[in-house]
């Protein structure tokens, strides 16, 4: 009896289907070391102060890049760096200004602070969806 109302528990309530969040990172300028890229679901302390859902490292090699995420429908930011150097991390000048390129999705620009989870929100649904980010 358990298994079935297991089984039909599951079957009522499906789990969502995956789709695919394709990123196409533009306006590279050196075609050398890496981007870094976090994916984020909802959190309050975006993105300094949440752990990335997923996260890929990716050899730039040319002015364009894509990338793509395996992610079952919802709400999503990205936030990324091309780490230019290689050394892995995102290197800054005075004050914490960021030194290498670095974008948001929704291409926020951050003018006093960096932006909220809402600032960079991406609705993914089912049938998956495609971004564009221009470095910063």
């Amino acid at each position: 009896m358990l298994v079935f109302l297991t089984w039909l528990s599951w079957f009522l309530n499906p789990a969502p289907a995956e789709s695919v969040l394709t990123v196409e990172i533009q306006n590279i300028k050196q075609p050398t070391g890496q981007l870094r890229i976090g994916l984020y679901t909802p959190c309050n302390d975006f993105p300094t102060g949440c752990q990335p859902a997923s996260s890929q490292i990716v050899n730039v090699k040319a002015n364009t890049v894509r990338v793509t995420f395996q992610v079952n429908p919802g709400d999503y930011a990205v936030a990324l760096f091309h780490d230019v150097n290689g050394n892995g991390e995102l290197d800054k000048k005075l004050f914490g200004i960021p030194k290498e390129p670095y974008g948001f999705s929704n291409n926020f620009r951050p003018k006093v602070s960096g932006p909220s989870f809402n600032d960079c929100r991406v609705s993914v649904q089912a049938a998956g969806k495609t971004i564009s980010i221009k470095l910063i």
